[in-house]
């Protein structure tokens, strides 16, 4: 007679809280993670609201662009038509407006779980804690990026439809870096309020933090005719990132206006706001490994 095989009590409760904690493993991969922030982000309304504001100012200033070009033609000055010149015309104007809308958005993306308390659950779903930041700046990056490309290009062809001068040439020396600069600058600033609110974790001090630094605090800077702040300026983030979406004519008349003690290239300013970005990232990779939610 054979004796019947059992499992020991203890291997047969082992083996299936390993099996289980291995599918837990498997499940969470960063392509999952992306696509959970994904639906956080579009189930907001305010993530529709904030796109919304951000494509009529991006378009309602270019509109508005056209229009004076249009009844003071004396603007276009010697300019060739659809030169960078006159492109920037169009964009710049929404440029200074529009991504205010888009940090709001960025800044809600993470200090709204925090404000809930959803945090919680999205850490205990995903304990390895970077992927969900990594994730957020991925999600944002690309819907950031994506909507205000739309903008500039219905800004485009609402300028070209009121002064068909206003239409971009694509081989003018400057046009597809002012053009293509736009969006990598809001999306480079709404990355920083990202990192800031990840890092603040307050949706109201991380808006004042970053709107009251682009609008109020560089400004004041620029503007305050002090020596020692020749170098600060060229080191602004906001002054610094915008230069890839403005002329080379642009920057130089900027110099001008507000002395600086050394000049940076179009996409060496950009650089510098990137670097701000990483600098904001990696404190608040540090902040979310180490302090709890």
């Amino acid at each position: 007679m054979t004796a019947p095989t059992t499992t020991p009590p203890a291997r047969a409760a082992a083996a299936p809280a390993s099996h289980r904690s291995g599918q837990s493993a498997a499940r969470v991969t960063f392509p999952r993670v992306v696509h959970a922030e994904w639906v956080k982000l579009w189930t907001l309304r305010s993530t529709y609201w904030t796109l919304g504001v951000a494509l009529v100012v991006l378009v309602g200033f270019a509109l508005i662009g056209a229009i004076s070009v249009r009844e003071f033609p004396e603007q276009l000055g010697d300019a060739a038509d659809g030169s960078a010149a006159l492109v920037s015309i169009l964009l710049q104007p929404g440029l200074i407006i529009g991504p205010l809308a888009f940090v709001v958005l960025a800044a809600l993306t993470v200090t709204g779980e925090y404000a809930t308390g959803a945090i919680r659950s999205s850490l205990a779903a995903v304990p390895a804690r970077l992927p969900i930041l990594a994730a957020k700046a991925l999600v944002v990056a690309v819907v950031v990026f994506l909507a205000t490309a739309i903008g500039t290009g219905l800004a485009l062809l609402v300028g070209a439809a009121v002064v068909p001068e206003l239409a971009p040439d694509w081989g003018a020396p400057e046009v597809v870096r002012v053009v293509l600069g736009g969006p990598l600058y809001v999306t480079a600033l709404a990355l920083f309020a990202l990192a800031a609110g990840a890092l603040l974790r307050n949706t109201a001090a991380t808006v004042s933090l970053v709107i009251g630094l682009v609008l109020v605090v560089e400004n004041a800077l620029n503007a305050i005719p002090w020596e020692p702040l020749e170098y600060v300026r060229p080191l602004l983030p906001s002054t610094a990132g915008i230069s890839v979406a403005s002329t080379e004519a642009q920057i130089e008349a900027a110099g001008q206006m507000f002395p600086r003690a050394f000049e940076i290239s179009p996409w060496g300013g950009y650089g510098i706001l990137l670097g701000w970005v990483v600098v904001l990232f990696v404190a608040a990779a540090v902040r979310l490994r180490t302090r709890d939610a």
